[in-house]
């Protein structure tokens, strides 16, 4: 059976996830059959359209360039018309409001499109009613790549679900993990700031990494994933501003390191994001640059995952891998039973 693929986003992941898929596709049955941004839809009909979009891919041109574009046609009607079977997201964050991406998983879904996904923001609003209507369907939900990327952070929280961990800490920000290495250094945290857009470490608009928005919501989804029901809304977030850039430098005077920190307390239901001084010897202290780092506390003991994050291309790597194990799954008795 042919996969055929169906991309939802044109940014940096989405552009890198189609080279991948045209150029160097992992399984030999995947074909891309349409990609869709907020303009518009290219429906992939034949190895013209195919041959122009790897075009479009190698140039940094417009989606809207392509000839076969059609504005106005939306994911979910493309993805449908398209013929797809999976629809992969990488879609900007909608944290406010969740839309329009919570109404796109959800015509997805309706639809009978699996998902695979980079964008955290329905699974961190809505965890469990969009796991649940993927399973009521018997579709496929892979989202590795929502959560540390390049580290397999959600696989280690599927290992641990069950085994009673009662404390998350983390650093799960690279942005504003780089922001802080800047400021260390003396630079301002405006000035620490614009370097990361330039560095494309952190978005346009950066109060997605600076109030917390992105280390609550990979937290929700990491304890949603280990079985403790979280939302974005339950965390508290303290902006990474809040600790002076002084402060900053006299921690590191100190032999210390300022980490904006993702924790959960999971025997007292608490969820935060704040700006922490941590000692040398902490295993968030050794988070530079695009590391992420994750100390899962059970048993009387710890268990520490530490790796990288994106870049783009490394995302769309995480995201098909997840695009394998849902081949994978198709060819065993069928997803969930179902034929």
């Amino acid at each position: 059976m042919t996969i055929r693929v169906f991309l939802v986003g044109f940014g940096n992941v989405g552009r890198s996830l189609g080279e991948i898929l045209l150029r160097n596709p992992p399984l030999s049955d995947v074909e891309v059959a349409g990609v869709a941004n907020s303009k518009g839809s290219v429906l992939v009909e034949g190895p013209a359209d195919k041959a122009k979009l790897a075009k479009i891919l190698s140039s940094g041109e417009r989606l809207e360039k392509h000839p076969s574009f059609r504005p106005g046609l939306g994911p979910v009607e493309g993805a449908v018309v398209s013929g797809a079977h999976v629809a992969m997201i990488t879609l900007p964050p909608s944290y406010e409001t969740g839309e329009p991406n919570r109404s796109i998983y959800y015509g997805l879904l309706e639809e009978e499109i699996s998902i695979i996904t980079a964008d955290k923001t329905v699974l961190a609003l809505d965890y469990a009613r969009v796991t649940g209507e993927a399973r009521r369907r018997c579709l496929f939900l892979g989202y590795r790549a929502t959560v540390a990327a390049g580290t397999p952070a959600l696989d280690s929280a599927r290992g641990l679900k069950g085994r009673g961990v009662e404390e998350v800490r983390a650093v799960l920000n690279a942005s504003t993990n780089y922001i802080l290495g800047l400021v260390e250094e003396g630079y301002s945290y405006e000035e620490a700031v614009e370097k990361a857009i330039q560095a494309k470490l952190a978005e346009p608009d950066p109060r997605i990494d600076l109030e917390g928005y992105d280390p609550a919501a990979k937290l929700a989804i990491l304890a949603s994933t280990l079985g403790y029901e979280a939302s974005l809304r339950d965390v508290v977030r303290v902006p990474l501003t809040e600790i002076s850039e002084d402060d900053v430098r006299e921690a590191l005077r100190k032999g210390k390191r300022v980490k904006y920190v993702a924790y959960a307390d999971f025997t007292r239901g608490t969820f935060r994001v704040e700006p922490r001084v941590v000692d040398s010897g902490d295993p968030l202290a050794s988070a530079v640059g695009e590391d992420n780092v994750i100390v899962f506390q059970l048993e009387s003991t710890s268990i520490v995952l530490k790796g990288p994050a994106g870049p783009a291309w490394r995302t769309a790597k995480v995201m098909v891998i997840d695009l394998i194990e849902y081949a994978e799954r198709l060819e065993e008795a069928g997803l969930c039973g179902c034929s």
